[in-house]
């Protein structure tokens, strides 16, 4: 093709179209490498939906162990500079995914990090209704899950993806997912559901087609048989395993002779592409005529865009009104909620301070008295009568105090627990119907020690307020994962953001007051929120 009269952006995209095709049916990256390079030199700064394009497959190409590539981190840096200025959804969500994939997974910081990066993305992809990029984000999420051995979570994204793609009829991705699935189950020793799971990945629907995925599948059905002490069943499926391999073998020669007449081929095109040239040329006057007439139609329908969109720019400002009377009437519902929590509390201080001035003050005064009784009549027989009334009258205080603490704790922490409490208020914030609270804990099968426990609900008691009272949130999710010696938790929501580098005591996020505790228990908190795109908080406390 003549792309002498091309411009650079139309270069440009002719080189990147190529390097895709090249990459769809060729083996070599090479060549897709280079061309996408040759993209790269013509895009136009101000092409930035097409830069970030080749970027993207520069990217991946790299990530694909070409050598000599383009430094990896310049590339990642130049797409998430045009997705947080474009604030582009997809974009946004591909920046993270490019850490997510370069992760090593090899300690317990690089999955931490790429679970925080998952949940951003997903809720970047469900505000702006990026359904099938959040079933992916979700899948991704339940692998990572697996390979930090949090085998319960990964079981949830796997059974919630399962009836999605079935409902889809995506069946090459559902059976992704029974693999997967069962995976898990084997590393879990519950041989008898990962057989079934690997026999419905093998057989539902229809067999698997690609062969190097069958020997996969196979082997671990083998070895699941193996350890479920099912030998037999297991050495056959084996001998099903080396058949398929020395299938592929035949076909792996078949298909570099095919390469071979495929090359031949294309320089026979080549050629007959030079004589073809000339004609194209005398086409090209011929195009040039009939653009004008298509500028001309496009120019109208440019015009009947504009009156449409305004059209609908006017419909969507009327339904941002309605949106906006409905959020005015909720909040100030919200309001009043709060207001009563506030009114219920300082009934409670009321009735404690009459209850320690009532009944433990008129005993205290007692205890008192009689001291004083023991100053001015000091005898041996009486001082004793009164030394046990006072020994009894301070026991009597002593239980009184107990059982108001008891009483005043009982309510929250003492008889539930930790994730039974925060299970209890996440419930009743949900059931307000403004935001969805869920709660996923990992590892915390054991109750932490008792101040701890208490110290981190308060916390998280206070976050889900900022939440309700500033974020505008519809959702909010708190993770806590146990490890060897710390807690890991996380609270997200989808609410508005703010920046977070511009927090303070006048901001209304009351976020200061969080920190210092988390201080006092030698851990660490980070916030990460983005106007428009929710807010993060993730905490860190040691557990020694």
């Amino acid at each position: 093709m003549d792309t002498l009269a091309f411009s650079n952006t139309e270069k440009a995209r002719y080189y990147y179209e190529n390097a895709i095709i090249e990459s769809n049916t060729s083996s070599d990256l090479i060549r897709s490498y280079k061309l996408l390079l040759k993209a790269k030199k013509k895009v136009p700064a101000d092409s930035l939906q097409l830069r970030f394009k080749i970027n993207d497959e520069l990217i991946y190409t790299y990530l694909s162990t070409i050598e000599n590539a383009l430094p990896f981190e310049d590339l990642v840096q130049e797409n998430c500079d045009i997705a947080h200025l474009t604030q582009d959804a997809k974009m946004l969500v591909n920046c993270d995914f490019y850490y997510i994939y370069n992760e090593d997974y090899e300690t317990i910081a690089s999955i931490k990090r790429s679970i925080k990066r998952l949940h951003h993305s997903k809720y970047i992809a469900k505000e702006n209704d990026l359904i099938e990029m959040v079933k992916s984000i979700e899948l991704n999420l339940g692998i990572v899950h697996d390979l930090a051995n949090n085998k319960d979570s990964a079981l949830y994204y796997f059974n919630s993806l399962i009836p999605y793609y079935e409902q889809q009829k995506d069946f090459e991705t559902l059976k992704d997912l029974y693999n997967s699935k069962a995976q898990t189950l084997k590393q879990s020793k519950r041989y008898d559901e990962a057989i079934i799971y690997y026999n419905k990945a093998l057989n539902d629907y229809y067999p698997i087609d690609n062969q190097e995925k069958m020997v996969m599948v196979t082997r671990n059905l083998a070895e699941t048989y193996y350890l479920n002490k099912n030998y037999e069943e297991s050495a056959t499926l084996y001998r099903d395993k080396i058949k398929i391999s020395d299938s592929l073998k035949t076909i792996a020669s078949a298909r570099s002779l095919e390469e071979l007449e495929v090359k031949y081929q294309t320089s026979q095109k080549e050629k007959e592409n030079l004589e073809l040239k000339a004609d194209k040329e005398k086409q090209r006057s011929q195009i040039i005529a009939l653009s004008g007439g298509t500028i001309i139609l496009f120019l109208g329908g440019l015009f009947f865009y504009n009156n449409q969109r305004k059209k609908k720019l006017l419909a969507q400002k009327e339904q941002e009104l309605e949106k906006g009377r409905a959020d005015t009437i909720l909040k100030n519902q919200e309001l009043a909620t709060i207001d009563a929590m506030i009114t219920g509390q300082e009934k409670e201080r009321k009735k404690l301070a009459e209850e320690l001035h009532d009944d433990l003050g008129s005993t205290l005064t007692t205890v008192r008295l009689y001291f004083e009784n023991l100053k001015e009549q000091f005898s041996e027989e009486r001082s004793q009568v009164v030394f046990n009334r006072t020994e009894n009258l301070l026991d009597e205080a002593y239980e009184k105090i107990r059982l108001m603490s008891h009483t005043r704790n009982s309510g929250i922490m003492a008889s539930k627990g930790l994730i039974p409490a925060l299970e209890s208020l996440a419930q009743k914030i949900s059931q307000g119907g403004k935001v969805k609270v869920e709660v996923l804990h990992h590892g915390l099968d054991q109750s932490l020690e008792n101040s701890l426990e208490l110290t981190i609900f308060r916390i998280l008691q206070e976050l889900l307020s900022n939440i309700i009272k500033h974020a505008n949130a519809t959702n909010a999710v708190i993770s806590l994962t146990a490890y060897e010696d710390s807690i890991n938790i996380m609270v997200e929501d989808d609410g508005i953001g703010f920046q977070a580098d511009t927090k303070s005591k006048a901001s209304g996020i009351g976020l200061l007051n969080i920190e210092k505790r988390i201080e006092g228990l030698d851990g660490t908190m980070e916030i990460d929120s983005h106007i428009n795109h929710g807010t993060t908080v993730n905490l860190d406390i040691p557990l020694q």
